[in-house]
């Protein structure tokens, strides 16, 4: 029998994914059982049927009474038979079957006494699968507190060690899953990947193929851990599980979280992909429960990628269309239209659903999930930053600072430190605020040595499994060197009884050179096992330095960031207007600096950038910093450039195309700015930023031109040993011919 995905409550299922000791039965299933009980059946196996379809009806999901009276008929019948036909486990299974039913029904003192008449059996017969079932029955009696998980791992161990001894291998894999489940719980994520991989090792041996849940459950502890892309691998898997078991149920909730471990990666293209998959599943799954929830995730993702238009009609015909049952779906209908109206800019009617909002939750606090008042608790300091009530923003984060403490989600607790930052910087509580920073920085950075450990231990573990391969090789190679020298032996033996002196002469010409031989094989060994582990010695060095590269990159860009932020936060603050633009001007630099070590610490290589796209990025920040009318057109050979040749490169871009936005359309007219990066002649490659706006009049003499942009052109062109040069043709053209850096770029 499977291990189960508990539904009692729905929202917490689809929040944490909790496995426990029972999921519900696919509905086609339940009237598959109905039908086969209407056949002719041997009367154990319709038995069998029987406690399966009780089972069916008590783990439908919500608690409707009704259900839990099928279940019971259903049970009962089962037990009179057992009884009839003397079938001992179907009457004993009976007892753990009234446990569930009662305990599903509320009423849990009943329920414990029919699981002590299923303990009483199992420990005066000594039936270990009995113990085992009642065991797991039992741990499902305390609450997910932190002395109720404790109780229930208690019980869950006594389980593992009687299905053991019972011998029942897909049992035991199955509650390893629940086991590692109650550590994900708590937050110790490698815990519970340690039970998943014990797991899985069983699973492969007997050939189990259904899998979806085991999958589902690595995946989202891989999410918690940072591990995005295992995280994503091992999602997919089980969701191809899912599309061949035709499991919508959990289809639903795989592909829901899926959809958050995109948005991690930014892929919001995949996650908004994702969470429609969701939603349109959800609505067949469960009707009355989470679509407005979904739907948020679904209006986030669709802000992220710049499509509001697209957000708005999403909220005003799709969710609009949902039926509002109760209090908790308002306000997550609500907190759609706080994002919207938000990101539209009409922050009234935004802070007229806000206060709506804090009105609600507030009323409806006890019903509500930590979870759930977590996230809603976000939409408002977000809405309330936006409108500059940053008092009463920093009064929901201290809730939202208590909450995640208890909820052991690093990434919520860093977020958290975030929005503390940019709360206390815009009220002017720079010290605070530096504080927070600091934090935020510490958790980030604590979060991507864990990660990186986390990768080192694995690869050291698959370092000892290929070594342990290679002894057993070894080894074996040993043991059939050592069968010929007793076969050669034999034969040496035969012919010495033949011929005695002849022999003894080939014997001793045959042991002397074996010898030789032999001292020969083990000095290649030695020398062999040497260059190895020289080889590993180099090739762990190699890897040492690639990582301390990518840790450099990644300080570096955490250290420019800082810088934007501070200078954000001081431009917020000053009335002269020529000060804010030279801020401004500034962050662009740095941006351009930071966009680079940003690529280099994410991708494989450590000191190339592949231009196209560097660039792209870098004119898309530059088109939202400035209020643009303007069409670009880029044009970049598709190579990668060293570091010493990126920054330049992306500076003079900075500065040109900063330029061309500022001073070539100065009455507003729509224009065009081109931007060229090709192989010139030869090892010469050329870089122009060109526009069709007004240019400048008369002859150009940049020696004549004392602007700080054009002195880092020129020093910049210079940096590269290029030819600087400015032409009126049709608007204004830059031009920068440099020798292209081969050495550097050799792979």
């Amino acid at each position: 029998m499977l291990l189960l995905i508990r539904t009692g409550i729905l929202f917490f299922f689809l929040q944490f994914s909790f496995i426990a000791s029972a999921q519900p039965i696919a509905r086609q299933k339940g009237d598959m059982l109905k039908l086969e009980l209407e056949k002719k059946l041997n009367d154990t196996v319709r038995v069998l049927k029987l406690q399966e379809l009780s089972l069916y009806y008590v783990k439908k999901v919500g608690e409707l009474k009704v259900d839990m009276d099928s279940s019971y008929v259903f049970a009962r019948e089962a037990e009179l038979l057992s009884n009839k036909i003397n079938f001992k486990r179907g009457k004993w299974m009976s007892y753990i079957l009234y446990s569930q039913i009662y305990r599903e029904g509320q009423n849990k003192e009943k329920g414990k006494k029919e699981l002590d008449k299923a303990f009483a059996i199992a420990k005066k017969y000594k039936i270990n699968w009995l113990e085992g079932e009642a065991y797991l029955e039992l741990s499902d009696y305390y609450e997910f507190t932190t002395s109720g998980i404790k109780i229930r791992i208690q019980n869950i161990e006594k389980a593992l060690h009687a299905f053991t001894k019972a011998g029942q291998k897909k049992k035991i894999a199955d509650l390893l899953v629940y086991y590692g489940a109650h550590y994900y719980y708590l937050g110790k994520f490698k815990d519970a990947l340690q039970k998943y991989n014990e797991a899985k090792k069983i699973y492969t041996a007997i050939g189990s193929t259904d899998l979806q849940n085991f999958y589902s459950q690595i995946f989202k502890t891989y999410s918690k851990l940072g591990l995005y892309q295992e995280a994503i691998t091992y999602g997919h898997i089980a969701v191809k599980y899912g599309e061949r078991n035709k499991d919508a149920f959990f289809m639903a909730d795989d592909y829901n979280h899926l959809g958050y471990a995109y948005y991690n990666v930014e892929n919001y293209e995949l996650a908004l992909e994702c969470h429609k998959k969701a939603f349109e599943l959800s609505l067949k799954v469960f009707p009355d429960n989470f679509n407005f929830y979904i739907a948020n995730s679904i209006i986030k993702e669709m802000l992220k990628l710049k499509r509001p238009k697209e957000a708005k009609h999403f909220l005003d015909t799709e969710l609009k269309s949902q039926k509002i049952k109760d209090d908790r779906d308002l306000i997550w209908y609500r907190i759609s239209q706080i994002i919207v109206y938000d990101a539209l800019g009409n922050l009234k009617l935004a802070d007229k659903y806000c206060n709506e909002v804090m009105y609600l939750q507030e009323k409806n606090k006890k019903n509500l999930l930590q979870i759930s008042s977590f996230e809603v608790n976000n939409t408002i300091i977000s809405h309330l930053f936006k409108v500059k009530n940053y008092e009463l923003g920093l009064k929901y984060q201290e809730i939202n600072k208590n909450t995640s403490s208890k909820i052991k989600d690093i990434n919520i607790i860093m977020n958290g430190y975030l929005m503390e930052f940019k709360l206390d910087s815009a009220s002017g509580n720079y010290s605070s605020a530096i504080t927070s920073l600091k934090n935020y920085h510490k958790i980030k950075d604590s979060l991507f040595n864990e990660v990186k450990s986390y990768q080192i231990s694995n690869l050291e573990v698959k370092y000892q499994t290929e070594n342990k391969d290679q002894n057993i090789q070894l080894l074996t190679k040993e043991s059939a060197l050592q069968k010929a020298k007793i076969k050669s032996d034999k034969v040496a033996k035969l012919i010495a009884g033949l011929v005695l002196f002849l022999v003894l002469i080939i014997t001793g010409l045959i042991f002397r050179g074996y010898q030789n031989k032999k001292e020969s094989n083990k000095k290649l060994e030695a020398s062999k096992d040497r260059i190895e582990k020289k080889n590993k010695i180099l090739q762990n060095v190699v890897q040492e330095k690639e990582w301390l590269l990518k840790e450099i990159h990644h300080r570096v860009k955490n250290n420019l960031q800082v810088v934007m932020s501070l200078l954000n936060t001081q431009s917020s603050f000053l009335k002269d207007e020529s000060a804010v633009i030279a801020i401004k001007e500034s962050q662009n630099r740095i941006n351009s600096m930071s966009l680079i070590h940003q690529r280099l610490y994410q991708s494989e290589g450590l000191s190339c950038i592949k231009m196209p796209e560097y660039i792209k990025e870098l004119i898309s920040h530059l088109k939202d910093s400035y209020p643009v009318n303007y069409n670009f057109i880029v044009a970049v050979e598709d190579i990668e450039m060293h570091v010493s040749q990126a920054i330049p490169i992306g500076l003079i871009l900075n500065e040109g195309i900063t330029n061309a936005i500022k001073y070539a359309f100065p009455n507003g007219e729509k224009g065009t700015i081109s931007v060229t990066l090709k192989h010139f002649e030869n090892d010469y490659f050329r870089l122009e930023i060109a526009d069709n706006g007004v240019g400048i009049e008369g002859e150009i003499d940049i020696s004549k031109y004392n602007s700080l942009g054009m002195k880092l052109i020129e020093g910049l062109s210079r940096d590269l040993n290029g030819k600087f040069e400015i032409i009126n043709a049709d608007g204004l053209k830059i031009m920068i011919t440099f020798v292209y850096d081969y050495a550097f770029n050799f792979k």
